[in-house]
């Protein structure tokens, strides 16, 4: 009995090791199973995906002109103006009483230029009028002396007084002409008076301009985004006082790894989303690319227009741009996972006769998950995912994967 069971044992030992034996040797027969994907034609989209921030071009940092203090701020964060609305007044007696003091000055050259024309031109007729009828009277007084001074009646004192009579009124004559002159329309008197005038009103309308710099209005339409002031605080010239975001043309800023220099284009189109509505999506378009890259972060500055900026939008915002680089219609792709060496000598392993070969191959460009390929491959063959782990050469059982199993990663760009 001991012996029938043991010869029993010895064949079932016997028949496991050569069902093992069969099993093991119909696997390597038919070899490593492996999950293949088609080389399919299809439409490619490639794109460069980055975040940036929103930066308005109409960024306007408003401050006052004028040392002062503040008399009071109308607006607050969030307010919406419009061109010409008044945000903050300054105190403006100083500027009021400087404007009332030059407006006086001007009202009393005014009041002297025409008393010059008025006046001063008919006194001045009159005096040399005269004057004219003094110099005759000294004339005919001279000649009588003479006379008298040649027959011997006069003394040469009497001659010596009315040549200094006549030559005193005839200094007088011409003293008068010349005053008479200076009150006409071109005269000396109405140019210096009509000068000092335009002086005094230059001084009016810098007083004018320095009372109006009190009133601080919004340049645009625009949102207040920042006040950095408040009643009776005292302002500096220059210093920024309130921000506005004005109404206009927005942009996105944004940094680029490197490696996409070569990719990127002024004139693409690009989607955009803000981070905080991640379901909402408007359109940018690439607008600046700046070929200086920093040696620190390995990345370049873009900056996209958005022509018309949602509601929603604020600068400063976080958003994440989707820029489209390529589209290629109807061309063979493989799924990026499948290609060993892409950026150096791409090459994949194919199904062929139910063994992995590899095939070297040419890439175009590259889309969200897939590669197109311009030479290397056929439509219809199929390559072989996990390549590192299946020896070239070695045979495989073929486990087919559908296009809805494909991966689908986007060509990140941060």
């Amino acid at each position: 009995m001991t012996a029938f069971r043991f010869s029993f044992r010895r064949h079932v030992a016997g028949g496991l090791l050569i069902v093992a034996v069969t099993v093991l040797a119909g696997m390597q027969l038919r070899g490593k199973t492996v999950q293949g994907y088609p080389v399919e034609r299809r439409d490619l989209l490639q794109t460069v995906v980055t975040t940036g921030r929103v930066t308005s071009l109409a960024r306007v940092d408003v401050g006052s002109q004028l040392l002062g203090s503040v008399a009071m701020v109308y607006v607050d964060s969030g307010d919406r103006v419009k061109a010409g609305d008044l945000l903050i007044r300054l105190r403006d007696e100083e500027a009021r009483a400087a404007l009332e003091q030059a407006q006086a000055v001007v009202r009393e050259l005014e009041e002297r230029l025409a008393q010059i024309g008025s006046v001063d031109g008919p006194v001045s007729r009159q005096k040399l009028a005269e004057a004219e009828a003094t110099l005759r009277h000294a004339l005919n007084s001279y000649e009588r002396v003479k006379k008298l001074f040649d027959s011997g009646i006069y003394s040469r004192a009497d001659l010596d007084e009315a040549v200094r009579a006549r030559d005193v009124a005839a200094g007088a004559v011409e003293r008068e002409k010349l005053q008479l002159s200076n009150s006409h329309p071109q005269g000396g008197d109405i140019k210096q008076a009509r000068a000092r005038l335009a002086q005094a009103r230059a001084a009016v309308d810098v007083a004018r301009e320095k009372l109006s710099r009190t009133l601080i209005t919004a340049p645009g339409d625009g949102t207040v985004i920042a006040r950095k002031v408040e009643k009776g605080d005292v302002v500096q010239a220059g210093v920024s006082l309130l921000v506005l975001s004005r109404s206009g043309r927005t942009q996105i800023t944004a940094q680029v790894d490197e490696k996409n220099l070569g990719l990127l284009r002024v004139g693409q189109t690009a989607v955009s989303s803000a981070d905080a509505y991640p379901d909402k999506t408007f359109p940018a378009g690439l607008a600046t690319v700046v070929p200086a890259v920093d040696p620190q972060r390995g990345t370049f500055e873009v900056r996209f227009d958005v022509a018309d900026a949602p509601a929603y939008l604020v600068p400063d915002m976080t958003v994440s741009v989707e820029i489209e680089v390529a589209r290629h219609p109807k061309v063979l792709t493989v799924p990026s996972e499948t290609v060993r060496d892409a950026s150096t000598a791409p090459w994949v392993l194919v199904a062929h006769e139910g063994r992995a070969e590899r095939r070297n191959i040419v890439l175009g460009i590259r889309g969200s998950g897939e590669s197109e390929v311009l030479s290397g491959l056929t439509e219809g063959e199929t390559v072989l995912a996990d390549a590192d782990k299946v020896a070239i050469g070695s045979r495989i059982s073929l486990q087919s994967a559908s296009s809805n199993t494909k991966p689908g990663v986007k060509n990140s760009a941060h």
